[in-house]
C-alpha cells in the first residue's frame, strides 16, 4: 500500500478502513523524549516550537500541543488559586468557606456560563491558534479538539467531597450548573466546528476509576448521557467524528456511550480492565486509541516488553481502526527508550 499522509491515515483508521501502518495518537509531556525527537533543548520560551517539531516527527494525531508552563501561582476569574508546574497544575485555594458562600459562588458560575458568547471573533481567534500549532508541526498532524459535556468542570473545582454532598443535598443546583455548562459548550461547538480543521472531536468527562464508575449509573443515564448524546450530535452535524475520553473502567456504561453516538474510545486504561482485545470484541464498530499501559509498563517495563504489548494490541484490533498510544499521556517519568519502542512498533507495522 502506498504511503499515506497523516490526515489520510488518521481518518481512514477512524472509519475502520485499511491504512498503510498503525497511526500513533498521544500527548507529549516528557522533556527527554521531546528533546530526543526535536534535537534541541526544551525551555518554557521555545516550548511550543520544539514540542511541535517532536510531534511532527512522532505523532499522527495529538492534543494539548502547548509547551511546558513556567512555575507560578495564578488566581483565575472564578476565584480559584492555581499552582502551575512544568507539565501540570492543581488547585491550592477555593473562594468559599461555608455552604452559603459556596452556593453563591456556584450561582455566579452558572451566570457566567449562561453569559458566555462564542461569536465570530472568538471562532477566528480559536482557529488562528489551531493554525499556529499546525504551522509548528509543519505537516498535517491531526489536532483533536476537546469538548466536554460539563461534569468534569463541576467536580474538579468543587473537589469530590464537596461535589458528593451537593449532589445529595442540592441536586437541582448541580443540574442547573451542568445544564448551563452544556448549553455553553453547544454554542462553542456551533462557533468553532470546521471539518477541515477538526475532523475528530474529543467529547469527554472522566466518569470512572479503576474498578467502576465515580457516580451512580442511574444518575449518569438520567442526567449525563442525554447531554453527551446532544454534544455528539452537534459535532456529527458539523462533519466531525467523536472520540470519547474517560479514564477508568467504563464497562458498566459503555453500551450507553455507544448508544449516545460515540465513534471512538480513549484511552483504554489497561489497569482498569479496559483492553483493546475486549473492546474490539464487544464493540467492533468503534475506533480505539491507547491501550499501552502508562502506569506500570511504560515507566517500569523494558523496551522489549513495550514492543510485545504494542504488537499484541495491533493484532487484537484486527489491524484496522486502532491508534497506538499510551493510556493517558507520555509523562515525564517514562524512559525515552520505552516510548521510542512504542513509536517504532507503529512505524514498522
Amino acid at each position: 500500500m502506498a504511503a499515506m499522509t497523516k490526515r489520510e491515515r488518521c481518518l481512514r483508521a477512524a472509519r475502520l478502513q485499511e491504512t498503510d501502518r498503525t497511526p500513533v495518537y498521544d500527548i507529549l509531556q516528557n522533556d527527554g523524549l521531546i528533546e530526543h525527537l526535536a534535537g534541541e533543548l526544551l525551555t518554557v520560551e521555545n516550548g511550543a516550537r520544539v514540542k511541535g517539531a517532536a510531534i511532527a516527527r512522532a505523532l499522527d494525531m495529538t492534543r494539548m500541543p502547548d509547551g511546558p508552563h513556567a512555575p507560578g501561582i495564578e488566581r483565575g476569574e472564578d476565584g480559584l488559586l492555581i499552582r502551575h508546574e512544568r507539565w501540570t497544575s492543581w488547585i491550592i485555594e477555593r473562594p468559599w468557606h461555608d455552604r452559603a458562600t459556596l452556593t453563591a459562588w456556584i450561582k455566579q458560575q452558572i451566570a457566567r456560563a449562561e453569559a458566555q458568547v462564542f461569536d465570530r471573533a472568538f471562532a477566528e481567534a480559536f482557529h488562528r491558534r489551531m493554525d499556529h500549532y499546525q504551522g509548528l508541526f509543519g505537516d498535517d498532524t491531526v489536532q483533536v479538539v476537546e469538548s466536554g459535556v460539563g461534569l468534569t468542570e463541576i467536580y474538579h473545582p468543587l473537589g469530590w467531597e464537596e461535589f458528593s454532598y451537593l449532589l445529595a443535598d442540592e441536586p437541582d443546583l448541580i443540574e442547573a450548573w451542568l445544564d448551563a455548562r452544556h448549553r455553553a459548550e453547544l454554542r462553542r461547538v456551533a462557533a468553532i466546528a470546521d471539518p477541515q480543521r477538526i475532523p475528530i472531536a474529543l467529547t469527554y468527562d472522566d466518569i470512572a476509576y479503576k474498578t467502576g464508575l465515580l457516580i451512580s449509573l442511574r444518575w449518569l443515564r438520567e442526567r449525563w448521557v442525554p447531554r453527551l448524546r446532544a454534544l455528539n450530535d452537534a459535532w456529527h452535524e458539523r462533519g466531525a467524528l467523536c472520540l470519547f475520553h474517560s479514564d477508568g473502567c467504563l464497562w458498566p456504561i459503555l453500551d450507553d456511550l455507544v448508544a449516545a453516538g460515540i465513534d471512538g474510545l480513549n484511552p483504554l486504561e489497561v489497569a482498569a480492565g479496559m483492553t483493546v482485545r475486549a473492546a474490539r470484541e464487544r464493540y467492533p464498530k468503534l475506533f480505539l486509541t491507547g491501550g499501552v499501559d502508562v502506569s506500570q509498563l511504560l515507566p517500569l517495563g523494558t523496551p522489549d516488553e513495550v514492543r510485545t504489548a504494542c504488537r499484541e494490541n495491533i493484532a487484537a484490533s484486527g489491524g484496522v481502526g486502532y491508534f497506538l498510544g499510551s493510556t493517558t499521556e507520555l509523562h515525564w517519568e517514562i524512559p525515552t527508550a520505552n516510548i521510542m519502542a512504542m513509536f517504532e512498533t507503529a512505524w514498522g507495522s
